[in-house]
């Protein structure tokens, strides 16, 4: 009987040990995490400061989204574009400007190049991407940060409204019945 009550003991005392080395292990890797975290990349901060946000280009973007939400044509020019996967955020608004004529026109109607258009929605994704941007040595990117802060619902909003351009239109054949 002795031998089967001190395999008890062994047991419970290496069930103690195993939880208290894991919740030490845990508790090392939570105090080592702070100072592994990564540094935001450079072509981020790059794409974070490459247009002042603002109000008036909100209002542009905006303008774009909303003008071209009512044009299928223009969408779907807009959509074979986007399929393209050598397109980069720097290549974004020239490949536009010279594939898209009817997306130009709304963008020509909004006050807005497509370049710029680019920069702004690539300086949201990349704010939007990190907490650090607050405090970025990049002075565009940090007033980003503040402006993204302030304007989240409209922010939000332009994005939300850029994301849905990406959307299949409803189609145009009749929906099929069980």
């Amino acid at each position: 009987m002795k031998s089967a009550s001190s395999g008890k003991n062994t047991v419970t005392f290496l069930s103690r040990l195993a939880v208290a080395s894991a919740f030490t292990v845990a508790l090392l890797g939570f105090a080592a995490a702070s100072d592994l975290r990564a540094e935001t990349p450079a072509d981020q901060i790059k794409a974070a400061g490459a247009i002042p946000l603002t109000t008036e280009l909100l209002d542009k973007m905006d303008k774009f989204i909303k003008g071209i939400s009512t044009d299928d044509a223009a969408k779907a020019e807009m959509a074979a574009v986007g399929k393209d996967p050598s397109i980069t955020p720097e290549t974004w608004g020239s490949i536009i400007s010279a594939k898209c004529p009817k997306a130009v026109a709304i963008f020509k109607a909004a006050g807005l190049a497509p370049d710029d258009f680019a920069k702004g929605i690539f300086a949201i994704m990349a704010v939007a991407m990190s907490e650090d941007m607050a405090k970025s040595d990049n002075a565009t990117a940090k007033a980003n940060a503040a402006f993204l802060a302030a304007n989240k619902d409209r922010t939000d909003a332009v994005f939300s409204g850029f994301m849905m351009l990406q959307e299949p239109g409803p189609s145009s054949s009749p929906a099929s019945t069980p």
